[in-house]
Formats: structure tokens, C-alpha cells, sequence
């Protein structure tokens, strides 16, 4: 068969999600929570009504999906809570979140190019996106927003890899930035790790996908807040780096790594 190549040089910053998304910048009015009673009732029918069954049903036919260790979700029902995730595809980040957290509404932290996209911008919303600021004068209420849904004993789904590899199977180096909302709202906070195995029939060629989840886990607040972060950045990070160590894996895509200076990033079909 032949297998996919893509070459990277920077394993923080190159994406390859493979959209040509123009990101635009938040309207200076922009809303991360609205108290509109139609848009509260358009947004629990669209989500819960017709959007999660259904991506439910395509998640499951495409990867055939299944969670380990999601029952350690159940006792946290009443109160909010974080989950990181390895970010490696477009549709399987964005809905197994929802299958996920189950009763539970998720919100994405995401890019702005989900709200960038021209006509939809309200139903990614409604959906949970929540796009990070693009200026200072929304990190105020993007914090707020954070913070109101925990309130609320929401789960908030952050991919700290920040861009998409599709199909990777390893976890990606990342900062720690994100690891200040468990430190200061301190709620407890998961791992999901999907890691992607061959199919039983030989013919099919994409693989199947099991998401392991773990947890709970603690922003130490004894500590500084820098230090905190750092802690738990690598508590989480280990934790992926081991559940896709620990399980076999089947290479979908093969990454190989070129340095900037032996030419430009190209993608080219490989013999397996």
C-alpha cells in the first residue's frame, strides 16, 4: 500500500489541518455566553437534539470508537472539570468531546478560525466553541466565560498541542499556559488520549480509534503559580506520552522530521 508522508520542522507550531481558513479577528462585541432566551432553547435543541446523536453515529462508523476508563467521569456529574486531549484530527476532536462527557455539555477552547468560518459562526457556538481572544480586550470576558462554566459543571475540552496532526500517534511537545484554569479555579482535570489501532479487515485501511481517559488530576496549589503550571503540565503530558507508549498503535501517516533549512515542508506519497 501506499502511506501518506508528511514532513515537519517544527513539532509546536507546523499544522496540517488542511483547511484554508482565513482567521478573522473577534467582532470588538463578540459574546461568549448568551442569556437570550431563543438563542438558550435554539442551542440545548441543536446540540442535544439533533447534533449529538448524530455525530455520535458518524464518530462510530468512521473510527468505531470506544472510551477506556470513562467511568471516571461519573462522580464528577456536579462539579465542572478540564479535559486535555492529543489534538490529531479535524471531526474526531471536535465530537468526541460530546460523546465524552455525556449528560454533561462540553466547551471547546479552540482557534478562531472556528468562528471564522463565514455563515456558521452561531452554530459553532452553539456547539461549545469557545475561540480564544485575539485582543486584549476580550481576555476579560473569555476568562469570565472560562470561569461561568465551571460554574456551571460544565466540562471544558483544551488540546494544549494547539495544532492539528491528523492521525498522529505520538504526543507532541506543549507549554503550559493552559494549565492556569484548573491552578485558579481549582476543579480537577483529565487526560484523553486517542490512540489509533489497525482494524481487524485487512481491506480497511483507516484505523480505529480508543480513547483512554485518566485522572483525576490536581493543580497543586501549595505551590506557586509558575510552578504549579509547570507541575501539572507535566503530569498530564506524561500521562498521554504513556498511554500511547503503552498500547500498540497503527501508523496511518507517517511524520518524519526536516529541518527548515533542507527545503520547504511538502507532503508526498511513500512506499510503506
Amino acid at each position: 500500500m501506499k502511506k501518506r508522508t508528511i514532513y515537519y520542522s517544527d513539532p509546536l507550531n507546523d499544522d496540517f489541518a488542511g483547511n484554508s481558513i482565513v482567521t478573522q479577528k473577534l467582532p470588538a462585541n463578540y459574546k461568549y455566553i448568551h442569556t437570550n432566551p431563543f438563542w438558550v432553547v435554539s442551542e440545548f435543541f441543536i446540540y442535544n437534539i439533533i447534533v449529538r446523536p448524530l455525530v455520535t453515529i458518524w464518530i462510530k462508523l468512521k473510527f468505531h470508537q470506544r472510551f477506556v476508563g470513562r467511568r471516571k467521569l461519573r462522580r464528577f456529574r456536579k462539579t465542572g472539570y478540564f479535559v486535555y486531549a492529543n489534538h490529531t484530527g479535524t471531526d474526531i476532536d471536535a465530537f468526541t468531546p460530546t460523546m465524552l462527557t455525556f449528560p454533561k455539555k462540553d466547551f471547546l477552547i479552540c482557534n478562531p478560525d472556528v468562528t471564522s468560518i463565514p455563515g456558521i459562526r452561531c452554530l459553532v457556538q452553539m456547539l461549545g466553541a469557545m475561540p480564544t481572544f485575539t485582543d486584549v480586550s476580550h481576555a476579560r470576558s473569555f476568562k469570565e466565560a472560562v470561569a461561568k462554566r465551571i460554574r456551571q459543571k460544565k466540562a471544558i475540552i483544551i488540546y494544549p498541542e494547539a495544532h492539528i496532526w491528523p492521525y498522529y500517534t505520538d504526543i507532541r511537545p506543549f507549554p503550559d499556559i493552559s494549565m492556569a484554569y484548573p491552578y485558579e479555579l481549582d476543579v480537577p482535570c483529565f487526560t484523553l488520549t486517542n490512540v489509533y489501532k489497525k482494524r481487524a479487515l485487512p481491506f480497511v485501511k483507516r484505523p480505529r480509534v480508543v480513547s483512554y481517559v485518566a485522572g483525576p488530576f490536581y493543580a497543586d496549589r501549595t505551590l506557586p503559580k509558575q510552578a504549579a503550571k509547570r507541575k501539572l503540565r507535566d503530569e498530564i503530558y506524561n500521562e498521554m506520552k504513556s498511554t500511547v507508549d503503552r498500547y500498540p498503535k497503527y501508523e496511518y501517516i507517517c511524520y518524519v522530521y526536516r529541518p527548515k533549512d533542507s527545503g520547504a515542508l511538502k507532503e508526498k506519497e511513500a512506499d510503506a
